[in-house]
């Protein structure tokens, strides 16, 4: 999903956040991490194009048809999880379930709208065990001329 289908689905969290809380802060948070979570790609986008910043090839978002490498560390079912446990305080209720479910929302998002996309792909033991390769974290196999080299 692009950057400015985040915005409305972490936006729209973020207000009924504010609306089941009315907290400013845990809305807020919801927005940002719901949004800013995609700055994980840019160690895809180093990993495959180096340290040479060239929008086109930002905006082309397909990082792993250059580099055959999947990380996106931040794009993890595990993390949401340990966040979650971590905020098990009750005081805690409006931040652990708007970030939570802006996090959720935004993997099952990128997996509507990027079919290449398995649920197992968004699970960062997944892609470690299988040492980030593209082609097996991927639904579709990366075709060996979709590899191209720097």
């Amino acid at each position: 999903m692009r950057t400015s289908g985040h915005i409305v689905v972490s936006a729209s969290i973020g207000l009924f956040i504010y609306a089941a809380y009315g907290e400013v802060g845990p809305a807020l948070a919801s927005f940002l991490v719901g949004t800013l979570i995609d700055l994980d790609h840019i160690i895809d986008y180093l990993y495959a194009h180096g340290k040479r910043w060239d929008w086109k090839k930002v905006n082309s978002a397909h990082h792993e048809k250059v580099s055959g490498k999947l990380y996106v560390p931040l794009h993890s079912y595990e993390l949401v999880l340990l966040f979650f446990l971590l905020t098990l305080d009750s005081s805690l209720t409006p931040w652990r379930v708007g970030i939570s479910s802006s996090l959720i929302a935004h993997f099952l998002c990128d997996q509507f709208f990027n079919p290449n996309r398995k649920f197992s792909t968004y699970f960062l033991i997944h892609r470690i065990i299988h040492k980030f390769d593209a082609s097996k974290v991927l639904k579709t196999k990366l075709k060996t001329e979709e590899l191209v080299t720097n």
